[in-house]
């Protein structure tokens, strides 16, 4: 198979780093998203390995036309990167990744006579417990193998059952009955040799369950009560067994314990250095040389939401180095307008929320934005810089576009369009700012529209005025749960038989 000259160039020159690559075809359609540790070495095997390729994958290689590489600090958000990738593209190719199959789940089964315990990527099996699901697997598979040194379990495929016979008894089939090497390790109590009982072994399983479903102090409750009574038997061998069970609980709680906090912390290290590297792409992408090299930047995003300019709202939300800032959200109630006019609506926010600039009571706000994002194109982004110039305020400030997702800048006196790269840092840290802003906007938006609902219902039933309709809206929040509420819940809050009757005869 002959590739294109500038395609294996383009490979040849590829990052040297851990990061995704996402194969692309002729009509710029993404095939495939991938991650690797090096990403040159991994993209080259594609292409010096053809040949030795699955079918399957030769097919999807012979499509490929271009690739394009983000690079990242890490194999860890190289995973993190790939994931949040697939999931928005569902690239064709990407099988195994496709709705949410990246997760594990732990799985005991039910219906054996003996249960089984592995790691899966569905549920498939109904007839079976699942713990989960888990994104990184090293701390889950961890505490497990320490687990089966104090509870040992059976890994194996071997079918181990009882069935009775013609004569009524009870009989025991294995269809392998030669304990294998986890026996002789101590982490199977060779069930398939009928070396343990039903019920012991189910109680070692049980105990599994108990810990991941974080009921230790019942296991080790359980456990003292056993060892107490197996000294009262004098039967010290295997009181012993117990207390060394006990011991081994307790240091594998403290380890797992400790291991957690490290990954917390690993995670939200390369979480905020992962987040700073998309904002640095992000302003050198935007060509702002006066924030490129300025610390703690606050960007603040702003959206509209309304239904024919029906309970309009408008929301602000900030992040302060790529990372949300919920202390200094704001959400509007539009005054102004009661028809769709998302841009005066927008410059009504605009005028309230730098007006806040001056107030002493609302300290938050007395430091301006380093950069502002306006939900819309070229019609909102020009109304925003109306009431900037208005406010003799000289910050960054872009439109992003709904449909193709582009910038809008405005650079000396025209609109330019800056488009980002699918699926670089920079590209998902904008559109995740703009999707909370969309969000909060959204939320806003619902309260005001449930109870405007709530009170145009309530209007007409006598004995609700202004103050119990209040209460009621506080107290229910929208006139479906009125509806709901018994009578009971009812007087508790309006006071008065008569109009809690009229409440349920009319809503």
């Amino acid at each position: 198979m002959k590739f294109k000259k500038s395609l294996l160039n383009k490979i040849k020159s590829s990052p040297l780093s851990p990061g995704c690559y996402i194969y692309k075809n002729e009509d710029n359609g993404i095939l495939y998203i991938g991650k690797a540790v090096n990403i040159r070495h991994r993209v080259s095997s594609y292409f010096n390995n053809y040949k030795k390729l699955d079918p399957k994958i030769q097919v999807m290689v012979k499509q490929i036309t271009n690739i394009e590489f983000v690079t990242t600090d890490s194999e860890l958000e190289a995973l993190i990167l790939e994931t949040n990738l697939i999931k928005k593209y569902k690239p064709k190719y990407n099988r195994l990744m496709k709705d949410d199959k990246n997760y594990a789940w732990l799985m005991i089964t039910r219906k054996d006579e003996f249960p089984r315990i592995e790691f899966v990527r569905e549920q498939k099996i109904k007839n079976a417990d699942y713990f989960g699901p888990y994104v990184n697997l090293v701390v889950i598979k961890r505490a497990l193998k320490r687990l089966r040194i104090i509870f040992p379990f059976r890994t194996c495929q071997r079918t181990i059952c009882f069935y009775e016979n013609k004569r009524g008894e009870n009989i025991f089939h294995s269809s392998n009955k030669k304990p294998c090497l986890y026996y002789h390790l101590s982490l199977c109590s060779a069930p398939c040799t009928n070396f343990i009982s039903r019920p012991d072994y189910r109680k070692n399983i049980n105990n599994i369950k108990r810990f991941f479903r974080s009921k230790k102090f019942k296991i080790i409750e359980d456990l003292k009560n056993e060892m107490y009574e197996s000294a009262s038997e004098k039967d010290f061998e295997k009181a012993k067994v117990i207390r060394d069970k006990l011991q081994d609980l307790s240091i594998i709680s403290e380890r797992l314990r400790i291991e957690k906090d490290m990954d917390e912390i690993l995670w939200n290290k390369t979480k905020k250095e992962s987040n700073l590297q998309a904002l640095k792409n992000l302003v050198n992408r935007l060509i702002i040389t006066e924030l490129q090299y300025k610390n703690n930047l606050k960007i603040e995003c702003y959206d509209i939401s309304n239904i024919s300019g029906k309970s309009a709202t408008g929301s602000l939300i900030v992040f302060t180095n790529a990372n949300p800032d919920k202390s200094l959200y704001r959400k509007f109630k539009i005054k102004t307008k009661n028809e769709p006019d998302d841009y005066s609506m927008l410059k009504e926010v605009f005028k309230r929320r730098f007006k806040l600039k001056s107030k002493s009571n609302d300290k938050s706000f007395s430091k301006l934005p380093d950069l502002i994002i306006v939900d819309g194109g070229k019609g909102q982004l020009s109304s925003s810089i109306k009431i900037l110039t208005k406010y003799n305020l000289s910050i960054p400030i872009i439109g992003l576009a709904k449909k193709e997702e582009n910038i809008f800048k405005l650079s000396n006196g025209l609109f330019k369009k800056i488009k980002l790269s699918k699926g670089s840092p920079e590209y998902f840290l904008i559109l995740r700012i703009r999707d909370e802003a969309h969000r909060f906007a959204i939320k806003y938006h619902r309260i005001l529209r449930s109870k405007k609902q709530i009170k145009s219902v309530l209007d007409d039933i006598p004995g609700v005025g202004d103050i119990v309709r209040k209460r009621l809206i506080k107290a229910f929040g929208s006139a479906k749960n009125i509806k709901k509420a018994k009578k009971e819940e009812l007087l508790s809050v309006v006071k008065n038989k008569k109009t809690v009757e009229n409440i349920k005869k009319l809503i």
